[in-house]
């Protein structure tokens, strides 16, 4: 009896997806700084659909305050960034979902470009972190579907326009999606403010690059305000220094502007 049970365990065991291997034990990487250096891991979980993935890994991505530029719930894939600091520009992440059976797996590869460096060990912790929130069933489709808590992010708009400035020579094309619909609290001062089609906004001053003359590629930050502040805006002396969160509306290729829709003062 005791032979026919551990015979159906066993049996039972086979049949059974394994879904044993961790994050951290997928972890590898490949090449080096020389000619570039790019990591993957990955997680499987059961009763885990494609859909239900790539849209909890926007909700994760999101809640770590990083990018989502591009993703295809039908076809398992996503792009989301690392945004620029000091010590590194935009870190494009990779992100695709396989299914087997009921079985869904979800992969990330971190790309640096050649001369870039970075830490193995912390940069399999960042991934991990990630890949770890992933859930299966009823709990991953919760997930999916919850409102991701991205915090306001604090900058000046000097350094804020030195990135965008930057990010525009590399891919212009990127900035709307990297930056639209995140709320930043700009610290800086205006250069007056304007009506147009009902709507009071005003710009930053941002310095240039250090050269003289006319900064060509400068990108320049304007900010629409809330209709609650007409009274605000309309008190705004030119080049007085003030703080205004809103939430990035769209990015001007042509004319180097990105726009903040909502304005409000400090």
């Amino acid at each position: 009896m005791k032979r026919q049970t551990l015979l159906a365990v066993l049996l039972c065991a086979a049949a059974t997806p394994a879904f044993a291997a961790t994050c951290e034990s997928s972890f590898q990487k490949k090449g080096n700084p020389l000619v570039g250096t790019t990591y993957t891991a990955s997680v499987t979980q059961p009763d885990l659909s494609v859909k239900s993935a790539i849209g909890q890994m926007r909700v994760i991505a999101k809640n770590a305050n990083m990018d989502v530029l591009s993703e295809d719930a039908e076809g398992g894939s996503m792009l989301i960034e690392e945004p620029e600091t000091m010590a590194h520009k935009p870190i494009p992440i990779i992100v695709s979902v396989t299914n087997e059976g009921t079985a869904g797996t979800v992969g990330m590869m971190v790309k640096l470009n050649k001369g870039a460096f970075g830490s193995a060990d912390g940069i399999r912790e960042q991934m991990c972190k990630m890949l770890n929130q992933v859930k299966p069933g009823k709990a991953g489709e919760q997930l999916a579907k919850a409102t991701p808590q991205a915090s306001v992010v604090n900058i000046t708009a000097d350094k804020f326009g030195f990135q965008l400035r930057n990010q525009h020579k590399d891919n212009p094309a990127a900035i709307e999606p990297r930056y639209q619909g995140k709320t930043y609290a700009i610290s800086g001062r205006v250069n007056g403010v304007l009506k147009s089609g009902g709507t009071y906004n005003t710009g930053f001053e941002i310095s240039g690059d250090g050269s003289s003359g006319i900064d060509f590629e400068r990108v320049a930050i304007t900010c629409a305000f809330a209709p609650s502040q007409t009274a605000y805006a309309l008190a705004l002396r030119p080049r007085e220094k003030v703080t205004l969160t809103g939430v990035v509306d769209h990015y001007d290729q042509i004319g180097r502007v990105l726009w903040l829709k909502d304005c409000k003062g400090n």
